[in-house]
C-alpha cells in the first residue's frame, strides 16, 4: 500500500504490527500521523516505510481531531477542539485560545497568533512554509485586507495600536501617534513628520489624500484609459489572477491614477507602461510586455 500527494496522510488505525507493515510509502506528503503509544514492533514496522517529501511526522493519540483550512480564516475557542492538529493552506488568524486548548500546526501560508498562547507551548509548529507573526492581540485592533486608517484613528489618548496584511495610512497632522504593523504600509507623506511608528516588510510613501477605490479578487482585468479617467481618486488593483494594461493606457495616466498593483499573478503590460508597472507591483509573480 501506498500514499503519495496527500496533504495529511493518517495512520493511527495502522496500528498493529501487520496492519503498519501493510504501508510500504509515503510520499510527497505535508503531515504524517503516527499511534501515540503503539508498541515497538509496531513502531518498527513504521520505521521501515519508504518516506520521501514528507514535511512532519508526528505520533498522536487516536482521539486528537485533524483538521484542514483553505483561503483565509479566523481560528478561536469557538471552532477549535481542545487539543488538534491543524494545517492551513492560505492565512489564519488564531485569536487568543483558553489554556485548555492545544493545537499542533502545519502552515503552508501564514498565521497570525497570540503571544501569549505561543510562549505557553499551547500552539505548536510542527512545519512552517511561509510565516508566523506572534503579536499581543489584546493591544492591537486587527484589520482588513485593504483597511484605510483615517487621521482621527491616530489622535485622542488611546494606544493606537493596528495590525494588518495591507493597510493604508492616510495624512495625519504632527500629533499623531500610535503603530501601524503590517506586511505593507501605504502612507501619506505625513506620517513621517509625525509620532506615528509604522513596522512593515516594505512602507511605501504616496499622495492618497483622495479616495481610493478598490478592484479585487478578479480572475481577469482590462485596464483602460477610459476607466482610469472616470476613478475619483486613486486605485488599487488586488487579488487578480490576470492583469492586462491595454495600448491607451499612457505611463501618465497608470502613474496617476494608480496607487498600488498587489497580490497578482500575471500582468501583461505595454512597452510604454511596463517601467511604472514595475514601480507599482508588489507580490506580482509574472510582468510581461504584451
Amino acid at each position: 500500500m501506498k500514499f503519495q500527494n496527500v496533504a495529511v496522510c493518517d495512520l493511527r488505525s495502522y496500528n498493529t504490527p501487520e496492519a503498519a507493515s501493510s504501508v510500504e510509502a509515503v510520499h510527497n506528503a505535508a503531515l504524517v500521523i503516527l499511534p501515540k503509544g503503539c508498541d515497538e514492533q509496531t513502531r518498527a514496522a513504521f520505521a521501515k516505510i519508504d518516506m520521501k517529501n514528507v514535511a512532519s511526522t508526528v505520533y498522536a493519540d487516536a482521539d486528537i481531531e485533524t483538521l484542514t483550512f483553505n483561503g483565509k480564516t479566523v481560528l478561536s475557542n469557538n471552532n477549535l477542539p481542545n487539543n488538534s492538529i491543524c494545517v492551513i493552506n492560505g492565512t489564519a488568524i488564531i485569536m487568543p485560545l483558553s489554556e485548555n486548548k492545544q493545537v499542533s500546526l502545519i502552515v503552508n501560508g501564514k498565521v497570525v497568533c497570540d503571544q501569549r498562547n505561543q510562549n505557553s507551548g499551547q500552539l505548536k509548529f510542527l512545519c512552517v512554509n511561509g510565516k508566523v507573526d506572534a503579536v499581543d492581540l489584546s493591544a492591537v485592533e486587527l484589520l482588513p485586507d485593504g483597511a484605510i486608517l483615517p487621521a482621527e484613528r491616530f489622535l485622542g489618548d488611546g494606544k493606537n495600536r493596528y495590525y494588518g496584511s495591507l493597510v493604508f495610512v492616510m495624512a495625519v497632522p504632527a500629533e499623531a501617534h500610535g503603530e501601524v504593523t503590517a506586511d505593507l504600509v501605504v502612507a501619506h507623506p505625513s506620517v513621517q513628520k509625525s509620532a506615528l511608528s509604522l513596522s512593515a516588510k516594505e512602507v511605501t510613501y504616496a499622495n492618497i489624500d483622495t479616495d481610493v477605490l478598490f478592484k479585487k479578487d478578479l480572475h481577469e482585468f482590462h485596464l483602460t484609459k477610459t476607466l482610469l479617467e472616470n476613478v475619483p481618486g486613486r486605485l488599487v488593483l488586488m487579488d487578480i489572477v490576470k492583469l492586462y494594461i491595454e495600448k491607451d493606457v499612457t505611463a501618465e495616466l497608470l502613474l496617476e491614477k494608480v496607487c498600488l498593483i498587489v497580490d497578482v499573478a500575471q500582468i501583461r503590460a505595454t512597452k510604454d507602461t511596463f517601467d511604472v508597472v514595475q514601480l507599482l507591483a508588489h507580490d506580482v509573480a509574472k510582468i510581461r510586455r504584451r
